[in-house]
């Protein structure tokens, strides 16, 4: 369906010809409400853009002929293989090689803006970018400028990685991007601040250590080998930031996915032919309870909200659970909140697995929310019906708050979700909002 501001633009152009209304449509495309694809998880969902360009010969080709950002590519493909040599054990020099400066971002940026008007690249950007909501935020912007955004938006995220699994420099609390825009920087030099989120999303490893550097050594001779690999100007970088990533043991990002043909198969399904008006809600959202010691897989407050979520399942009052909760508590846990919940759900309640949709990544309420809502409009649950979000009684009260939406605001730029009416201690009704599709151009696992 088209939005208010594409009906008034289309008002004003009635009389043009065809083809023009009908690039004016693929321009302003609403997002596929489905799952996307996704061949390398942790890469695709942190650097949707990267995948997708690595994924279209024709982009690719376009990209390989630029002499400016060819330029680029050969200079951070040396700096990659010369590393192990040039900086041994110093994992800094690694880092200060791969990170990306700004005037490397700009020169890239600036090439992409010359590339946007090719139309290989503007179908790219109309047909594959804009539609997939991953750059909801900036769905109204031209298509250079969505390609432009989106790009210094990747850059600024693998340095990311690299400052803080590289060299252990805490992420810069920062706020939500404003409307349109990347994420602002943190001034040169700002002393840093405590990280948005669970603390334990830092290194695994003393960075300091010479364990540590002697495996960025060899994962950087390793990744600088493969030329075939690093062929476009951001691979080098791209891939030294996940496999950053990946020594850590942070693939939280990918993990379980693709949901919806493992475990969520049979939810997707059943939602293709679920008589929607039988019921008052859509689905009971179920926020996740991390436990704090070693060896416990479910939390006692987690179970303790599932008798809950349970008892309004039997009600009938909605159709699906939707548990939702992540690798938190404590660091390098192996139990998924969300993961658990549906254990138990199963097995001590015997809720049907098509009854339960579960989301494995999310670390905080904020993104229990948020991941929510994108897998009510990726799954195609009726997004303009109310749903149920259902923890304890504090918790519950908390979301109410207005604080608790202004976090939101700061931490992603906008509310992931609309709250309604309060019809219990531990009930809040809610519709999910577009803007929860965005990729979050600063969290690595859980974007």
């Amino acid at each position: 369906m088209l939005t208010s501001r594409t009906n008034g633009h289309l008002h004003g152009l009635r009389h043009a010809p065809a083809l023009f209304l009908l690039l004016t449509l693929l321009t302003h495309a609403a997002p596929r409400p489905a799952p996307l694809t996704l061949h390398h998880p942790v890469q695709d969902k942190n650097f949707y853009l990267l995948s997708s360009i690595e994924q279209s010969p024709s982009v690719r080709a376009l990209i390989q002929a630029d002499p400016a950002l060819t330029q680029i590519a050969t200079a951070k493909r040396s700096a990659l293989l010369d590393a192990p040599r040039t900086c041994a054990a110093d994992v800094e020099c690694y880092a200060k090689a791969m990170r990306w400066s700004d005037e490397e971002i700009a020169q890239a940026r600036a090439a992409l803006a010359r590339l946007a008007a090719n139309p290989a690249m503007a179908r790219f950007v109309d047909g594959v970018l804009r539609p997939s909501g991953m750059f909801q935020r900036y769905h109204a912007k031209p298509s250079a400028a969505l390609l432009e955004t989106a790009w210094e938006d990747a850059a600024r995220k693998m340095n990311r990685a690299i400052d803080l699994f590289a060299v252990g420099q805490p992420p810069q609390r920062m706020p939500g991007p404003p409307p349109g825009g990347p994420p602002p920087q943190a001034a040169p030099g700002a002393p840093a601040q405590p990280p948005r989120g669970p603390r334990f999303d830092l290194t695994s490893y003393d960075v300091k250590s010479p364990a540590f550097a002697r495996m960025v050594q060899i994962m950087a001779g390793i990744v600088g080998s493969d030329p075939k690999s690093l062929e476009l100007f951001f691979q080098p970088t791209l891939k030294f930031s996940i496999e950053l990533l990946l020594l850590h043991g942070h693939d939280e990002a990918g993990r379980h996915e693709p949901l919806e043909a493992g475990e969520n198969r049979a939810a997707v399904a059943r939602i293709a032919t679920t008589q929607w008006a039988n019921y008052p809600y859509t689905v009971i959202v179920v926020l996740g309870n991390g436990p704090e010691r070693d060896g416990v897989a479910l939390a006692p407050v987690g179970r303790l909200r599932l008798m809950v979520a349970v008892r309004e399942f039997r009600e009938k009052k909605a159709p699906f659970l939707l548990v939702t909760g992540g690798y938190v508590h404590p660091n390098l846990t192996p139990y998924s909140e969300a993961m658990e919940m549906k254990k138990a759900l199963r097995t001590e309640f015997g809720i049907p697995e098509d009854a339960i949709i579960v989301d494995p990544q999310a670390r905080r309420t904020t993104t229990n929310l948020r991941n929510a809502a994108r897998l009510i409009f990726r799954y195609g649950i009726p997004a303009d019906r109310k749903g149920l979000i259902l923890t304890d009684q504090l918790h519950s009260a908390t979301i109410e708050t207005p604080a608790f939406l202004e976090r939101c605001v700061r931490d992603f730029g906008y509310e992931p979700v609309r709250l309604l009416s309060r019809i219990s201690p531990f009930d809040l009704e809610f519709t999910p909002l577009i803007d929860s599709l965005h990729a979050d151009a600063t969290d690595l696992l859980d974007p």
